[in-house]
Formats: C-alpha cells, structure tokens, sequence
C-alpha cells in the first residue's frame, strides 16, 4: 500500500471544509481558520504524550464491559475532549458569532482529527506487515473517518460551550456531552458485530445535540 496516498486520504475532509467553509460561509476568516487548525495542532501534543506514556494507567480493574466502557470515556472521551476545550478557550471569542465559533470549533477537531486518522492508518499497517497480515483497507478507513466526524462536531460543541460561557449564558451540557459520546463512541467502535452499529447512534446523537445546543444559545442571546 502506498502510505503517502493513505496520509493524503486523511487530509481530504479537512481540506474540503477549509475551502468550502471560506467560499460559503462570508464572515468566515483564513486567518482565523489557520488560528483554529493551530489550536487543533496544539491539542494533539498533549493528548498524545499523555495517552501513549499514561495509556496503562487509565486499566481499570473489574468486569470486561465496565472496565472497557470506563477506560474509552477516561482515556479518550475526557482527555481528548478536556485538551480541545483547553485549546479553543484561546480562541478570540470577540467580534466572532456563535456560528463562526462553531465552525472555527469544528475546524480544530477536525484537523486534529485528520492527524490521529494517520496515526491510527500508519499503526494499522505496520502491525499487519509485522505479523504477515493483511491489511483491511475498508475497515480502516471507516473507523478513520467516522472517527474524524467524532472529533469535528465534539470540538464544535466545546466550541459552542465556550461562547456560551464568555458570553455569560453557559451550557454545560455542551462541555458534558462531548466527553460522554466520545467515550462511548470509542467504546462501541471496537466491539464485534452488531454491537459496533451503536458507534453510528453515537455520531446522530452528536450531531442532533450540535443542533439543539445551537439553537438554545441563540436564544439566550437574542
């Protein structure tokens, strides 16, 4: 397989949004959609670090169902979704509105997104090519992308936290539930048939609580 194609077909959704964001959407800013690229870039360095060095921490002990669905929602719903939110509270939240904040938001997550689908494709391969296997392309580009979908409109609704917050009119449950379906997300991704068509339910969810959370701030402010 051709791992510079593969890493290119990471970047694809990223690209696409980048452009189709700045040519549809008017106060859209270059600058300011490279800011929040940045912002996803700057998230990745810690999640990173913290899950491949303190990965074995995170084990906890019991039966094999809790004991996985805990892990995805520590390991990866709370310290990916916390490092995001951390990041986008740098993102200037003056003279933007709640929709360019959601979509600067979206554009971090799916950035950072983008690079964990590489890393995830790159480590699919080279454990396949170690153990003489073969390597399931369609499988690994499903998880990929759903994946990249997950981590787009997560960070859209921490985004949407964030201006709700410094806009005095906070929605906590647009900090709560991108950890929660993170996690579970994870959790039913790994799981055999026909447990892993949940890790879908999961995606809907995400985006129908996007558009409430939408919604009600604009309530509050208007």
């Amino acid at each position: 397989m051709n791992v510079y194609a593969a890493i290119i077909l990471c970047f694809i959704p990223f690209v696409t949004v980048f452009v189709l964001l700045k040519i549809l959407v008017d106060e859209i800013s270059i600058v300011k959609e490279l800011i929040a690229c940045a912002l996803g870039l700057l998230a990745l360095i810690p999640i990173t670090v913290l899950q491949y060095s303190f990965g074995d921490f995170f084990q906890i002990k019991g039966q094999m169902f809790f004991s996985l669905l805990m892990r995805a929602i520590l390991l990866y719903g709370l310290i990916e979704e916390g490092f995001k939110c951390a990041a986008l509270c740098l993102m200037p939240v003056k003279k933007i509105s709640l929709k360019e904040m959601f979509w600067y938001g979206l554009l971090a997550g799916l950035f950072l997104g983008c690079f964990e689908s590489v890393i995830y494709i790159l480590s699919s391969i080279q454990k396949a090519s170690a153990h003489g296997g073969t390597v399931l392309l369609n499988l690994i580009y499903l998880r990929s992308f759903t994946s990249i979908v997950i981590h787009a409109f997560a960070a859209g609704l921490l985004a949407m936290f964030i201006y709700s917050a410094k806009n005095k009119c906070i929605r906590i449950s647009a900090l709560i539930y991108p950890i929660l379906l993170h996690g579970l997300y994870d959790f039913f991704a790994i799981l055999p048939k026909p447990m892993n068509i949940f890790s879908y339910v999961i995606i809907l969810l995400l985006l129908l609580k996007c558009r409430i959370t939408y919604v009600r701030i604009k309530e509050r402010i208007n």
